[in-house]
């Protein structure tokens, strides 16, 4: 193998085909949700997080898409392993802590590390793999995979407008933070986070009917127009994407079995 096909091979998050980084998504996100032992879903969260240098994204991108995935996962940690009743416990002989009206089960913190890894695996995946496509290549290849036009639209809206959305909930709360607002945990300060999601919410409003007013303009008919796959997007070694498209689709298979075997 030369040097620019095993520059490919490294890069294939990057210059693969969108098509191929869909169903390898996909395939990955299948089986990585199947697992259920430890071992294999730490496998399969440090394959993808392998996925994630060679896909690039920026790494302050990377690292708020992982943050806000954590935090949606923080609550199993404090709610999972809690127990109103100690009867019947999902594991004979388990040890049961008393925490007050409440009772810890010990062995439910693995469940909350397990879906952890997954949920952490699959992120990483559908970062590197889907989030280095521009909307354009996956409404392409949405439409070669035969996925209703009302989903491709769905799917792409949210790929365009979610950084924006992003951008101006931060300066929304940057202009309060710059007007004296001090987040607090007082009744005032709920209080004033209220009206600022309020305000947020309404300003979306405002750009989605903008948005939508334009696209109509335009001629939108409820489907995106695909435009043919210009030549620059495959001057990459096929060879080198076809061979690592393949290591990613028997990796994610690799795991479901050592998953059933354990």
């Amino acid at each position: 193998m030369n040097f620019e096909a095993a520059s490919a091979v490294l890069a294939f998050p990057r210059i693969m085909p969108a098509q191929r980084k869909l169903l390898a998504a996909l395939l990955f996100s299948l089986c990585a949700a199947s697992l259920a032992h430890p071992y294999p879903a730490c496998a399969a969260a440090f394959f993808a997080f392998l996925l994630l240098p060679f896909s690039g994204l920026e790494a302050r991108f990377i690292r708020r898409r992982l943050r806000a995935i954590n935090l949606f996962l923080l609550p199993l940690w404090l709610l999972l392993p809690l127990s109103f009743s100690p009867l019947s416990p999902p594991v004979p002989d388990e040890t049961i802590l008393p925490l007050g009206p409440l009772f810890i089960l010990p062995s439910r913190f693995a469940t909350a590390l397990l879906i952890t890894l997954k949920g952490n695996a699959i992120a990483a995946a559908l970062l590197a793999l889907t989030g280095s496509s521009s909307p354009a290549e996956n409404n392409r290849a949405l439409r070669s995979l035969h996925v209703p036009d009302k989903m491709i639209a769905l799917l792409i809206i949210i790929q365009t407008n979610l950084e924006l959305m992003s951008r101006e909930s931060a300066q929304v709360f940057q202009a309060a933070r710059l007007r004296g607002f001090v987040p607090r945990s007082s009744p005032a300060s709920w209080r004033i986070y209220a009206r600022l999601i309020g305000l947020l919410l309404l300003r979306s409003w405002q750009r989605a009917r903008r948005v939508e007013q334009a696209m109509l303009l335009r001629g939108f008919a409820g489907a995106f127009p695909s435009f043919p796959q210009s030549g620059t997007e495959c001057r990459t070694d096929a060879n080198a994407c076809s061979g690592a498209f393949r290591v990613c689709c028997l990796t994610a298979l690799l795991l479901a079995v050592w998953d059933f075997m354990i």
